[in-house]
């Protein structure tokens, strides 16, 4: 099971290659407000998800044309992949059984 930020940091690098202030912009975006990744949480859950071998940082030649070498680009990894179509499923799954548990009430 990944940690809720973990699970929403893949979600915004499965459609690509992004910068840290990038991936919060899209996770408060989709979350509607509700999940904000300050700085310092943002960088330390980066930092561990590259520890973990989930993501990985691009080195400064990777960084798309235009942008500054000082931001930090990241990438996923396919063990990051992986987890994220497990979590996906797994979740997917819960749902499935909270919808079928509250009827048409839940559709």
């Amino acid at each position: 099971m990944l940690r809720s930020n973990w699970f929403h940091v893949l979600v915004a690098l499965a459609e690509g290659d992004r910068h840290g202030s990038a991936i919060a912009e899209d996770v408060l975006a989709r979350t509607d407000g509700a999940l904000r990744l300050w700085p310092a949480t943002l960088y330390r859950t980066l930092d561990d998800m590259v520890a973990e071998g989930l993501i990985e940082e691009l080195a400064g030649e990777a960084h798309p044309d235009g942008e500054s070498r000082r931001k930090r680009y990241y990438r996923m990894t396919e063990r990051g992949r992986t987890e994220l179509t497990d979590e996906a499923r797994r979740m997917s799954g819960f749902a499935s059984v909270a919808r079928r548990r509250l009827g048409d009430a839940g559709a």
